[in-house]
C-alpha cells in the first residue's frame, strides 16, 4: 500500500525526456521507420482512479527489471495508437489488431522496453535487463503488484511518426520509481491487511477500521447498491427528445467486453453476462483489490 513522494516523481521527471529519447532510437532502429517519443509528462496517480479510464482493448506490454521480478511494470498503447503503428510497419493499411498484426509490430514494442533498460541502466550505472515480457492485445488487466499500490507513477507519452500521431502510457509502482531514483523507500507500513478506512457515519461521527477489525465489523450489515453498466454514451438534448418507441442507442462499448460492476456508484469488479434461467447474471471475471475496494467504499460514504 505505498505511495509515491513528490521528491521521487520530481526526479523520475527529470529522466524521462533521457529514457524517451533512448526509446525512439531504439524503436525507430527495431521497425526501419523514424518513430518519436517526446514530451513525457510524469505524475503520480491513484490506481483506483485508473480502472475507469482503462477499460478499452489496448496494446498491453507487461515486463519487470531481471533484479525486479516481482515489480511488474506495464506500457500501454491505445488501440487507434497500436493500428496507426501496425500501418506503417506493415506498409499497408491497418483497420484491426489481428495475429498478424501482432507478430508485425512486436519487434517495435519490444524495442519500447530495449530503449527503457537501456536508459535506465544509463541512468543507474549498471546492465539492466527486462524479464517477464509479455505482448498482448487486451482490456488492460492490472498485475498484482500494481493492485496492490495505493499510487503508480504514471508518465504519458506523445508518440508521432509518418502516419502515425498517438500516446502511450507508462506504468510503474512504487518500488520501481524509487529504485529508479535511488530515494529510499519510507517504511509506511506496507505489509498492514488494510489500509486506515474512515468513513462517516449518521450523525456526524466517524467511524475509523482498526487492526483487529472490529471496527470494520461494525458497518457489515450496512446495505449497498450494486448495479451493473453495460455502457455509456453523450447524445444530445434533441437525440434524447426524439427517442422513441424502437429506437436504438448505440452504446461506446464493443460487444463481448465486460460489464462494470458498481457498488454505490463505485467501480468494484468487470465481468460477463450471463443468464440463470430466466434472469440475468454477471459473472465476475476480474476484480479490483480488497483494500481499493473498501477505500472506494470510504470514498462513496
Amino acid at each position: 500500500m505505498s505511495q509515491i513522494s513528490n521528491d521521487v516523481i520530481n526526479k523520475l521527471s527529470n529522466y524521462q525526456n533521457q529514457i524517451w529519447q533512448t526509446v525512439s532510437l531504439t524503436v525507430s532502429e527495431s521497425c526501419g521507420q523514424a518513430l518519436n517519443f517526446a514530451s513525457p509528462l510524469c505524475v503520480s496517480t491513484r490506481t483506483s482512479d485508473l480502472y475507469a479510464e482503462l477499460g478499452s482493448p489496448m496494446m498491453v506490454i507487461q515486463f519487470a527489471f531481471a533484479n525486479m521480478p516481482e515489480s511488474s511494470q506495464v506500457v500501454l498503447i491505445p488501440q487507434d495508437t497500436a493500428i496507426e503503428l501496425a500501418t506503417l510497419v506493415q506498409g499497408e493499411e491497418c483497420s484491426d489488431i489481428d495475429e498478424n498484426a501482432m507478430t508485425d509490430v512486436r519487434p517495435t514494442l519490444e524495442g519500447i522496453v530495449q530503449g527503457i533498460c537501456l536508459a535506465v541502466g544509463s541512468i543507474k550505472n549498471d546492465t539492466i535487463v527486462a524479464s517477464g515480457l509479455s505482448v498482448r492485445f487486451q482490456i488492460f488487466s492490472f498485475p498484482m503488484n500494481l493492485q496492490k499500490s495505493l499510487e503508480v507513477a504514471r508518465t504519458q507519452v506523445a508518440v508521432t511518426g509518418e502516419g502515425v500521431n498517438g500516446t502511450c502510457i507508462w506504468l510503474t509502482d512504487p518500488e520501481t520509481a524509487h529504485y529508479m531514483t535511488g530515494i529510499q523507500m519510507a517504511d509506511d507500513g506496507e505489509d498492514a491487511p488494510f489500509p486506515q478506512v474512515q468513513l462517516t457515519v449518521e450523525g456526524g461521527g466517524a467511524l475509523e477500521g482498526s487492526e483487529d477489525g472490529k471496527g470494520l465489523d461494525l458497518l457489515m450489515d450496512i446495505p449497498l447498491e450494486i448495479s451493473v453498466e453495460l455502457g455509456r454514451v453523450r447524445m444530445l438534448v434533441k437525440e434524447v427528445v426524439d427517442l422513441g418507441t424502437g429506437s436504438i442507442v448505440e452504446i461506446e462499448k464493443a460487444a463481448g467486453e465486460p460489464v462494470d460492476v458498481l457498488v454505490n456508484g463505485r467501480l468494484v469488479a468487470r465481468g460477463e453476462v450471463v443468464v440463470i434461467e430466466d434472469n440475468f447474471g454477471v459473472r465476475i471475471t476480474e476484480i479490483v483489490s480488497p483494500q481499493e475496494r473498501l477505500a472506494r467504499l470510504g470514498e462513496a460514504a
